[in-house]
């Protein structure tokens, strides 16, 4: 006679306990990996803390100051002057004021892909990128942090001080901001970091 099994718990059976557990451990080790990300040994703790808040949609963007009614719902539009509605994603990944950021950290880089529209899976893709050895993960992801950190400290400087940077000009601050980090740590790294695939011992 044919009856319902829950292939979970054939013992028991369903239980809300059970599809809870479930539903809420899906992704864990994913997510797990990721937060792991972005305390970085090279990286400064606020710039780790300020990811840990980017990667669970906790910084004080347009769309979540309206959530929380600090702005009026109105007042939820893009500081880069886009005209579309300001939250985590388009900020940093979407807009055109400050995303072709990434195409140009990607040509100093020397690499070609294609970015996810999603700030986790970027961080994913961007920090294991495929064709690249294993030990070259630690700089892509110290690169990726200094990335989103010069985005943010620009969104602040177009809101608190009325001014914009070009685009070379923020590439530069990447360049600039890993560098300095990786020789705070590391006595041997050098301005090859010019070219950083042969700072990471890609190219010979």
């Amino acid at each position: 006679m044919d009856r319902w099994r829950w292939l979970l718990d054939p013992v028991l059976g369903y239980t809300v306990k059970g599809a809870y557990h479930l539903l809420t451990s899906v992704e864990e080790p994913l997510a797990r990996g990721l937060f792991d990300d972005v305390w970085h040994k090279h990286v400064p703790l606020k710039v780790s803390l300020f990811a840990w808040r980017l990667l669970r949609n906790r910084l004080p963007t347009q769309d979540n100051l309206v959530r929380r009614r600090v702005l009026h719902h109105n007042d939820n539009e893009c500081v880069g002057g886009c005209g579309l509605q300001e939250t985590a994603t388009h900020l940093f990944l979407n807009c055109d004021t400050f995303c072709n950021m990434w195409v140009s950290v990607s040509h100093w880089l020397n690499i070609h892909f294609v970015a996810p529209e999603v700030l986790r899976a970027h961080l994913l893709q961007f920090g294991h990128l495929e064709g690249l050895p294993r030990f070259t993960y630690s700089f892509l992801k110290l690169i990726w942090l200094a990335c989103v950190w010069v985005i943010w400290r620009e969104m602040n400087n177009h809101v608190f001080n009325q001014k914009a940077s070009e685009l070379q000009q923020m590439t530069d601050r990447v360049k600039m901001l890993s560098f300095r980090w990786l020789k705070a740590c590391m006595s041997t790294c050098s301005f090859k970091w010019r070219h950083p695939l042969l700072c990471m011992r890609v190219l010979q």
